[in-house]
C-alpha cells in the first residue's frame, strides 16, 4: 500500500507502538526548542589560531588536532564547526526522559549508508518495532513485519529527530552562548564538552572528536536532569545493503546496489 500524499512529521513518527508515540511526544515536550535547522553562523578562516585543522578524509586528525589545543567558550564552536560526520555508519540510541516518580527509555538503531537513513525504533525487547527509511525527500515507514510501506515527503523532519538525537551543530548559532566548554575523554573517546541554555532547558553536550557525531547530551531543568540521550556500539564501516531493503525487496540504495 503506497500512499502519495504528504506525510506530516507528528504522522511519520507516530507509525509503529503507542507506546513509541506516548514517548515521542514527551521526548518534543522536553526538546521544544532545542532542534532547529541548521545554521552554523561561523566561517572557519584559513589558519585560525585556534581551530585545528582537518580533513574531511582523517577522522583521527581530527582527534589528534583536539588534543593538541585548549578548549574553552571562546574557541569551542571554532573546534565543533570543524568536525565532520562519517559518510557511513551505524549506531544505538537511547533516548530517557526522567519524571517524578520514574522514567521511560526509547532505544533506536541508525545506519547511514550513501545518503539514505534507515531509523528503527525498537521494543523493550531489542526487536525492531517500526522502521523509518529516508532517501532525498522521500520517506518510506513500516511496522516490523509489515509486507508493504508509507511513501510519502520527508519535509521538514530530520534524521536527528526521527532518531530523537539533539542536533549538535545547533550549538554553532550565533544565538548560542556556551556557558562552559572543555575537552574531556568518554569511554576513551577524545569528546569536546558544550554547556549552554537553550529552549529553557541547560544543555551538556559531548561531542566525539574521534568520530565527528555526538557521543552523550543531558539536559537539566534547573539542577533536575529531566532527558538524557546516548550514542553507542559505533561502528564506522558502511551497514550491509540488506539494511536498506524495503519490505517489498527493492533496494533503497538504487539500481546499482
Amino acid at each position: 500500500m503506497k500512499m502519495k500524499k504528504k506525510l506530516s512529521a507528528p504522522l511519520i513518527a507516530a507509525i509503529g507502538a503507542g507506546v513509541f508515540v506516548a514517548l515521542l511526544a514527551l521526548a518534543y515536550l522536553f526538546a521544544s526548542g532545542l532542534l532547529h535547522e541548521r545554521d552554523t553562523g561561523i566561517v572557519l578562516s584559513d589558519g585560525a589560531q585556534n581551530a585545528p585543522v582537518v580533513s574531511s578524509g582523517s577522522q583521527m586528525l581530527t582527534a589528534q588536532s583536539v588534543a593538541d589545543i585548549e578548549i574553552g567558550p571562546a574557541n569551542a564552536q571554532k573546534v565543533v564547526a570543524s568536525l565532520v560526520r562519517p559518510a557511513a555508519y551505524s549506531c544505538s540510541i537511547q533516548n530517557t526522559l526522567y519524571y517524578a516518580g520514574g522514567s521511560s527509555t526509547l532505544s533506536c538503531r541508525q545506519y547511514v549508508k550513501d545518503g539514505v537513513v534507515r531509523t528503527d525504533t525498537l521494543q523493550a525487547s531489542g526487536s525492531v518495532g517500526s522502521t523509518l527509511l529516508r532517501r532525498g525527500d522521500t520517506v518510506y515507514a513500516w511496522e516490523n513485519g509489515a509486507s508493504s510501506a508509507y511513501e510519502g515527503n520527508w519535509g521538514d523532519f530530520t534524521d536527528d529527530a526521527a532518531a530523537m538525537l539533539p542536533t549538535y551543530e545547533d550549538v554553532l548559532g550565533e544565538e548560542v552562548q556556551l556557558l562552559d566548554a572543555g575537552r574531556q575523554d568518554v569511554d576513551y573517546e577524545p569528546c569536546i564538552r558544550v554547556e549552554f541554555e537553550q529552549g529553557g532547558y541547560r544543555c551538556v553536550y559531548y561531542i566525539s572528536a574521534a568520530s565527528g557525531l555526538l557521543k552523550t547530551a543531558s539536559f537539566y531543568s534547573g539542577d533536575t536532569l529531566v532527558r538524557q540521550v546516548t550514542v553507542s556500539e559505533l561502528k564506522t564501516e558502511a551497514p550491509e545493503e540488506r539494511f536498506f531493503d524495503l519490505p517489498d525487496g527493492r533496494s533503497a540504495l538504487g539500481e546499482n546496489h
